[in-house]
């Protein structure tokens, strides 16, 4: 074992004398190397979010209300998608199939992010908005809406499209 770590130190020390020796500075190899600005990954989660209608749970004159009902995304592509509910009866938002096939990036909820793999449910007690940052991940519909209205017709659908069509 002490072989193979004096063998290590020798070939590291070794090199860095030969490209001592063949005058390779610093300032030539950032000359050559391309700079960060200039090969920049941009991740989806983050940048160039495309901000969804604002979904709606209840109304002043309809608890059971929910608009808009369909949404159409693409996979690879960032959403943000804020959910307003109001204080009309606390409300569950459940997509489970979403959560499911959706990177989560983060909620954000009265000034707190929370930070997480995945999601059961969104609950509102007393009305309240939250945000929810995603990327679209795999194609397919998947239903949403409130937990105890879905089974009264209150249902929406999630639609991913590949990214490709």
């Amino acid at each position: 074992m002490m072989r193979m770590i004096a063998l290590a130190l020798a070939l590291g020390v070794g090199a860095a004398a030969a490209c001592a020796e063949e005058g390779g500075d610093d300032d030539k190899a950032k000359a050559e190397a391309p700079s960060a600005a200039k090969i920049q990954i941009l991740d989806p989660a983050a940048h160039n979010l495309v901000r969804l209608d604002t979904l709606t749970l209840g109304s002043e004159t309809d608890s059971a209300h929910m608009a808009p009902k369909e949404y159409r995304l693409k996979s690879g592509q960032g959403y943000r998608l804020k959910i307003v509910a109001s204080d009309q009866a606390e409300y569950a938002l459940i997509a489970p199939a979403l959560f499911r096939n959706i990177w989560i990036r983060k909620v954000e909820a009265s000034g707190v992010e929370i930070k997480s793999a995945t999601l059961d449910e969104i609950e509102f007690e007393n009305g309240g908005e939250a945000e929810l940052f995603f990327v679209a991940i795999r194609p397919g519909t998947y239903e949403f809406g409130p937990k105890g209205l879905m089974d009264r017709g209150v249902v929406g659908k999630f639609i991913v499209e590949s990214a490709g069509g």
